[in-house]
């Protein structure tokens, strides 16, 4: 799949502040990136090591670049919080208008019973004040001792012993319940609060949003297929209440969830062995640090992508039940300390770690989900032009848009994704997924959408850029952002929704 995404750039600019880095250094290991991002399932599953992309991004550009190269994708709206917060079981509607896929969760999710048939905001397993408003109505205001990687052991000092339920549960110092849920067959999203004992230490936002870069450690699963990759992105986008109290919607995907890669991984393998064979190289070959080395990455990415897509094909779809069982296995909870200064040391030792306060524990949930597609519309298209590049389906939902592209034999999958609406104006990415083919809809007119599938290389080095994605509507024929994509896509298909 396509992935990174223009939200990237504040993150980016801070992280780079301190550290320059060689703009090659950065392709290379954005190219990396995406080829492992193209086939997960795969990567994930092989007998071979499949993270060593990462490794050699970590190694080549030390720990700020090895943070970008993961693809961090946050929040860029503007939220703004009620003045007075409600329990934890109203979070949908507190939280709906400030994410990425915002649109009224409220009126359509279940709220979770505990075991003892009280709510998550009401029964004896939540902390001491569950009305978590605060006086200012700001949250994560108050400076802390705790920060970076000595919060684990404070915050267990101050641990009070607290019953767990159904959907509470505590470790480290930190209650996580998990209060409401709403699904789709694209996603399931889940609320969640998250109480500490001791104030939350500064944490970084992003510029204009205000999002908390919060990220969790998880894995989890469905129970109508054992055989889905238990790695989840735990990506949330949320805000803090109150100086101890968190909030986020959890975006679980799905769709994703839902598909066999059992033929396809094996295809897959076979076609990324034959082109080492073919270039008569292995994979340490392709760890070598050199100029040499950077060329055979290359070289064997572009080989890949050039035959990756159509392997597609072999990914199979399985049934989604009316009803299932999520089940989801928190192990940390890590927040960006603010004003960090990001060092090669400290990622050789912390790891993904550096830079983060962290929280660690056993916050496991079994949810159970109700699929409600009343409102999903779904186009079937399986369309693809002369150079076997196309458009599978779009799905569309009140919350966000999903295209899944089509590759046939022979064409080149080193592709990125952008959508235009009604206005020509570009649709945002979902920020809670690490690619580039959700949308979300949020407050555009989507009437008219239209989708183009372009060159990742040229796209990222001539035809992305702020000026281009906004205020199409004011702008003269000839000059608009749609007359470039319409000169370079190497797909482009408009659609018309209702």
């Amino acid at each position: 799949m396509m992935t990174f995404n223009n939200n990237e750039k504040d993150f980016q600019e801070k992280l780079q502040k301190d550290t320059e880095i060689p703009v090659i250094v950065h392709e290379r290991i954005n190219q990396a990136y995406r080829l492992i991002e193209d086939n997960t399932a795969v990567q994930k599953k092989a007998p071979k090591d499949p993270y060593h992309w990462m490794k050699i991004g970590g190694r080549i550009a030390g720990g700020a670049a090895a943070v970008l190269a993961v693809g961090f994708v946050f929040c860029a709206t503007n939220p703004v919080m009620a003045k007075n917060i409600p329990v934890v079981g109203g979070l949908f509607e507190t939280l709906q208008d400030s994410v990425s896929f915002f649109g009224d969760f409220a009126d359509h999710a279940t709220t979770l019973e505990a075991v003892d048939g009280t709510t998550g905001s009401e029964g004896e397993s939540t902390t001491e004040n569950d009305d978590v408003t605060s006086e200012t109505g700001e949250g994560n205001t108050t400076e802390s001792n705790t920060t970076g990687q000595d919060s684990t052991a404070a915050n267990a000092a101050v641990t009070t012993a607290k019953e767990d339920t159904a959907y509470t549960k505590t470790a480290d110092g930190l209650t996580i319940t998990c209060s409401e849920v709403f699904a789709n067959s694209q996603a399931v999203y889940v609320t969640m609060q998250f109480k500490s004992d001791t104030p939350f230490p500064q944490t970084e936002t992003i510029a204009e949003s205000g999002t908390p870069v919060i990220n969790l450690d998880m894995t989890g699963g469905v129970d109508f297929n054992e055989d889905a990759d238990p790695i989840i992105d735990g990506q949330v986008e949320g805000q803090f209440l109150d100086d101890n109290t968190y909030a986020c919607i959890f975006r679980y995907d799905l769709a994703q969830a839902a598909k066999d890669y059992t033929e396809y991984s094996e295809k897959y393998n076979e076609m990324t062995q034959q082109v080492l064979d073919e270039m008569g190289i292995t994979d340490a070959d392709l760890s070598d640090e050199t100029d040499e080395g950077y060329a055979l990455l290359e070289e064997y990415i572009n080989k890949v992508s050039a035959r990756g897509g159509e392997y597609q094909k072999y990914i199979k779809d399985i049934e989604i039940p009316d009803t299932f069982n999520l089940h989801l296995d928190i192990t940390k909870v890590k927040g960006m300390e603010a004003n960090y200064q990001w060092s090669e040391e400290d990622y050789e030792k912390y790891g993904e770690d550096a830079g983060y306060y962290t929280y660690e524990g056993d916050w496991s949930f079994d949810i159970p989900v109700t699929v409600d597609d009343s409102q999903t519309e779904t186009l079937e298209l399986n369309d693809t032009n002369d150079a076997g590049i196309g458009l599978k389906s779009v799905i569309r939902t009140p919350y966000e848009l999903t295209v899944n592209e089509l590759y046939e034999e022979g064409s080149n999958s080193d592709c990125f994704m952008v959508a235009l609406d009604a206005n020509g104006n570009k649709l945002p990415y979902n920020d809670s997924v690490g690619n580039c083919n959700i949308f979300a809809i949020q407050d555009r007119d989507i009437s008219t959408v239209d989708i183009y599938i372009l060159d990742y290389v040229q796209y990222m080095d001539e035809l992305k850029g702020e000026d281009n994605y906004n205020n199409n509507e004011n702008k003269p024929e000839g000059q608009k952002w749609s007359d470039l994509l319409d000169q370079y896509a190497k797909y482009h298909k408009t659609l018309h929704f209702k």
